[in-house]
């Protein structure tokens, strides 16, 4: 079941990012050649100033540009930033998450809490929706949604509830960490990089969405499990029930079987979520919340400054709440070596580990610069002020509550054809991010309608691999998730609509 489920997922990828990145690539060149040039005035903190748009000459782009432009992405120049630091990061993630997945942690925790609320239903549907959230929120849980499937669907099954349900528990609960995305760093880090904002900024706004929507998503999913439990035939799948019961177990026979953990697979359970945890503090822009509170940086200046400890230690300690990604490669490096240290493996299965890991996400790590190349051809095209201009003269003379509703749409709608978080942001993201400043959009306002948008595309659409290997697993027909989820899905979408309406009005 699983290997015809690998498979599939390798068949549902669709649109193969990296040459949709070189069709955009090559179609911004096509664009040097048609659009004159042209530069906007910028403010101090280096943001163009609307309505101070001024002609400059064009400068035509070839295929040498477009061969040069992901490595100057990659490396830098004067005009554009290299992208080298996220690139290494979303590697070290790689190898974090390839740890994680070698001692098991993330399965023994779920299999520990099923068990534990097994009696109570309701209680056991959110906490699972909290735990799904939170790995997507913070490591972009997505292709390995199956497998948290075939561990619920027993229980569930069981439970008198449906197939309908687990996926609700799985597609929803990751994807709407997705939407929030408060550490993310495959759609918000490389969002915040391409914006030119701190990987911080807006990060108390995510933390605080991050609750309300899981909440509110946990909620929705208990009344449609309350429904089909009091009344099976309700559910679409319910011509299935006595075939899915037969198929995937009907029942949680394992689970009289000792659950519990060992006093090192808690450990290690421990370092993954203490891991989540320095990140969010090390990330929240606590001086910029309250100028008074100066705690960490404090603590940093006193370990850069005191003789022996500075000697150790080292004397350019980095406080919290200022950690970029050259921090954050350091932390995940750190906590992989502990991690393999705590599961008791070699230093030599350790170094194998990282590297696999690392191997494993090579692929999107070279998508940031693929992306920042996108920006390099434009910024020496001299195009990039044009396309704002235009675009401030049309999209950017609408109301703002209607821009808002506009952009939101139009992200829905690339979300589904290109449902990649570095893809989506690469492309969007340099220019919506500057329309929306444009308008009275803070960027981390749209980041978060850029992440709003990709989690809710990836709840349905058919290029969406975690909705396409569940609904496949579960035996469930694609056009039946949607009439069996249409309603909550249109839901979510307007929560999440009336979330960025109220950031826009009180930011």
């Amino acid at each position: 079941m699983v290997d015809d489920t690998t498979k599939s997922k390798k068949k549902m990828k669709g649109l193969n990012s990296f040459v949709v990145m070189f069709v955009v690539m090559v179609f911004i060149t096509l664009l040097t050649w048609v659009i004159p040039g042209g530069e906007y005035q910028l403010d101090k903190a280096g943001n163009a100033i609307a309505g101070t748009y001024s002609a400059l000459p064009s400068n035509k782009q070839g295929l040498w540009d477009i061969i040069v432009a992901p490595i100057i992405g990659m490396v830098g120049n004067s005009a554009v930033s290299g992208a080298v630091a996220i690139s290494l990061y979303v590697m070290l993630f790689g190898s974090f998450l390839e740890m994680m997945d070698e001692t098991g942690v993330i399965g023994l925790v779920l299999k520990s809490v099923s068990k534990r609320f097994e009696k109570h239903p309701y209680v056991l549907i959110t906490v699972l929706t909290f735990i799904m959230a939170f790995l997507g929120t913070t490591q972009g849980s997505y292709e390995e949604g199956y497998v948290y499937v075939s561990l619920f669907l027993p229980i569930f099954l069981a439970l008198g509830m449906d197939s309908i349900t687990v996926l609700m528990i799985t597609v929803f609960g990751t994807q709407i960490g997705c939407a929030s995305s408060v550490i993310n760093p495959f759609s918000t880090g490389i969002a915040s990089d391409i914006a030119g904002i701190s990987f911080g900024s807006g990060i108390m706004e995510r933390l605080l969405i991050f609750f309300v929507l899981t909440a509110f998503v946990s909620f929705i999913i208990c009344l449609y499990a309350k429904s089909v439990k009091a009344h099976p035939e309700r559910s679409i799948q319910f011509f299935r029930r006595d075939d899915d019961l037969l198929e995937f177990g009907g029942g949680s026979e394992n689970s009289d079987n000792d659950q519990s953990m060992s006093g090192k697979e808690k450990s290690l359970v421990a370092v993954f979520i203490s891991t989540f945890v320095i990140m969010v503090l090390a990330l929240f822009p606590w001086t910029s919340i309250n100028e008074n509170f100066t705690l960490f940086q404090d603590i940093a200046e006193w370990i850069n400054t005191t003789p022996i400890i500075n000697t150790i230690i080292g004397s350019d300690v980095v406080a919290f709440g200022d950690w970029y990604f050259v921090e954050l490669c350091g932390l995940m490096l750190i906590m992989s070596i502990i991690s393999g240290k705590v599961a008791g493996f070699s230093i030599d299965k350790i170094i194998k580990i990282i590297m696999k890991g690392a191997g494993a996400l090579i692929s999107t790590a070279l998508m940031v610069p693929m992306a920042r190349g996108i920006q390099v051809l434009m910024t020496q095209g001299n195009i990039t002020a044009t396309i704002l201009n235009a675009t401030e003269k049309s999209i950017g003379s609408l109301p703002l509550i209607i821009f808002v509703i506009f952009a939101f749409v139009i992200y829905l709608v690339f979300a589904c054809f290109l449902p990649s978080s570095t893809g989506l942001a690469g492309a969007t993201i340099a220019v919506m991010v500057p329309l929306g400043s444009f308008v009275g959009v803070e960027p981390f306002i749209m980041i978060i309608i850029y992440n709003f948008a990709l989690g809710i595309a990836k709840m349905f659409t058919p290029t969406s691999i975690i909705v396409m290997t569940c609904t496949q697993y579960a035996k469930i027909d694609y056009l039946s998730w949607v009439r069996g989820v249409w309603k909550q899905l249109a839901m979510i979408f307007a929560v999440c609509l009336a979330i960025v309406l109220l950031l826009v009005i009180v930011t």
